[in-house]
C-alpha cells in the first residue's frame, strides 16, 4: 500500500512493522496487568531511565549522531550499546534515520514529505506513519555517510544484533525477580518506550514556543517546556535546531535538561570530553530570532505629578 510520494520517495505499508509492534503491544498489555508489582515498575522506570538518557539521548543523539562530546571508544560503546537496548534501533539505523528526517525537513515546505512534515495530524504521523509504514527512497538522495560510526565493528554488530539483545537483559531480570521484571524490565519498556519517542518527537516539532526560524525550511521546531523532564530535555527542540552540535539544549535552570546534566556528570568523571555547549557555539547558518508574537505595547507617556491642593 502507497500513501503517496513526492521527488524524494514514498511512504510504503510495511506489513512486518505492523506485525512486531501489535505483538509488542499484545505482550505488554496482556504481560504488564498479569504481572504487576511495585518491585517490576521499579526496574521499568530505573532501566528507561538510564536506556532512554544516557542511550539514546546522550550516547545515540547528542554523542554518535551531532558529536556533541568526544568520549573513549569504551564510553562510546557502553552508551551505544544502552542505546540500543531502548529498542528504538541500533547506533547505525537510528542515524541514518536522523539525517533522512532531517535532510527532508530542512526543505521546501513543497518538497517535504507530508509524514516528515506532520502536517497531516497526530493520528496520521503517530498510529499510521510511523508504526505502520517505511519509508522508501528509489528516487532520493541517500543522507550523508557516517563512516566514524558505520566502520565500528561493535556499532555492526549492535546493529546485526537488534532486538536480540533484549534476551539477555529478560534471562537477568527473571534470575532476579522472575517473569513479573521481565514482563515490565522489557515488554512494558519497550512498548512505552517507543510510543513515548514518537510521541514526544511530534510534539516537540509542532507545539510550543519558536524563539528561532530558518527561511525556506519545512520543519522548524518547538520548545515544549512541558515535556523537558520526560523527554530527557530533547523537548527543547528549536533551541536543537539552532545549535545541532550542542550537548546543552536548554538554557538555564529554567529549562531543565537532564541530558545534558548527565553528560555534565561524565564530563566532571573525565569519563567524556571537549564538550559543546550554546555558550561556545555559534548557532547554524540562516538562523535567526523569530520576532514576538504580541510585540509589546509602548509605555504610557509620563503623567506630571499631581500638585496638591
Amino acid at each position: 500500500m502507497d500513501t503517496g510520494g513526492t521527488r524524494w520517495g514514498a511512504a510504503k505499508w510495511d506489513g512486518g512493522k505492523v506485525w512486531r509492534w501489535s505483538l509488542l503491544h499484545v505482550g505488554a498489555l496482556v504481560g504488564g496487568a498479569a504481572y504487576c508489582s511495585w518491585s517490576a515498575v521499579l526496574v521499568f522506570a530505573g532501566l528507561t531511565a538510564v536506556t532512554m538518557c544516557l542511550g539514546v539521548s546522550v550516547g545515540l543523539h547528542r554523542g554518535l549522531i551531532h558529536r556533541a562530546f568526544r568520549a573513549p571508544r569504551g564510553v562510546e560503546r557502553t552508551l551505544a550499546l544502552l542505546g540500543t537496548l531502548a529498542g528504538l534501533g541500533g547506533p547505525l539505523a537510528m542515524r541514518r534515520m536522523h539525517d533522512l528526517r532531517d535532510f527532508h525537513q530542512n526543505q521546501p515546505e513543497a518538497d517535504c514529505p507530508r509524514y516528515f512534515g506532520y502536517r497531516d495530524g497526530f493520528l496520521s504521523a503517530m498510529a499510521y506513519a510511523l508504526f505502520h509504514t517505511w519509508h522508501t527512497r528509489e528516487d532520493a538522495p541517500y543522507p550523508p555517510a557516517a563512516p566514524d560510526a558505520e566502520d565500528d565493528a561493535f556499532h555492526r554488530g549492535l546493529e546485526r544484533a537488534g532486538p536480540w539483545l533484549q534476551l539477555p537483559l529478560a534471562a537477568a531480570l527473571y534470575a532476579l525477580g522472575g517473569a513479573a521484571w521481565v514482563a515490565w524490565g522489557v515488554l512494558v519498556r519497550l512498548a512505552l518506550t517507543q510510543d513515548g519517542f514518537w510521541c514526544v518527537h511530534y510534539v516537540s516539532h509542532v507545539e510550543g514556543e519558536q524563539p528561532y526560524e530558518w527561511t525556506g525550511c519545512a520543519e522548524q521546531g518547538r520548545n515544549a517546556g512541558w515535556l523537558a523532564l520526560l523527554s530527557m530535555g530533547e523537548a527543547w527542540h528549536n533551541t536543537h535546531h539552532a545549535y545541532p552540535a550542542s550537548a546543552q539544549m536548554g538554557r538555564g535552570w529554567r529549562q531543565p535538561d537532564p541530558g545534558y546534566w548527565a553528560i555534565r556528570a561524565l564530563a566532571a568523571l573525565r569519563l567524556v570530553h571537549a564538550v559543546k555547549t550554546l555558550a561556545n557555539l555559534q548557532a547554524r547558518p540562516g538562523t535567526r530570532l523569530r520576532p514576538p508574537a504580541h510585540p509589546p505595547a509602548a509605555p504610557p507617556p509620563h503623567a506630571p505629578a499631581m500638585q496638591r491642593a
